[in-house]
């Protein structure tokens, strides 16, 4: 009876551990998988003229900043100029919704941009008499 009690205790004990690890494994972060970010915000691009070899000037972007306000708070996200970066600078003064990842550094908010689109808003829904 007692060796019964015993092995059902065991196999008891045994759930538990699996479970709680498996519940513990799901809720935690995925590793590698960085955590997406969805930012909605206007547009605004820096440009800067340079002069090539041959004496050529033609503009470069310099910067590119996504400026959210969201009820009082305004936030700056400085755009990582990566290739994707670079694309949304045809946005320039147009209000997008960005994906990416965002970064401290340095007291800035850096957002390297996996993708974005112009941000539409929903149309309201019409007030009932």
């Amino acid at each position: 009876m007692k060796s019964r009690i015993v092995g059902i205790l065991v196999v008891f004990v045994a759930f538990l551990f699996v479970g709680g690890q498996a519940l513990a494994r799901d809720k935690g972060d995925k590793p590698g998988k960085p955590k997406g970010t969805r930012v909605v915000g206007t547009v605004a691009v820096t440009k800067e003229k340079v002069k090539d070899d041959k004496g050529v000037e033609t503009e470069v972007v310099k910067s590119i900043t996504i400026t959210s306000t969201k009820k009082t708070e305004t936030t700056v996200y400085n755009v990582v100029l990566d290739d994707t970066g670079k694309k949304l600078a045809e946005m320039d003064g147009k209000k997008v919704t960005a994906k990416g990842t965002v970064e401290e550094k340095d007291g800035n908010k850096l957002l390297t941009v996996t993708s974005y689109e112009e941000f539409i808003p929903k149309p309201k829904a019409p007030k009932g008499n």
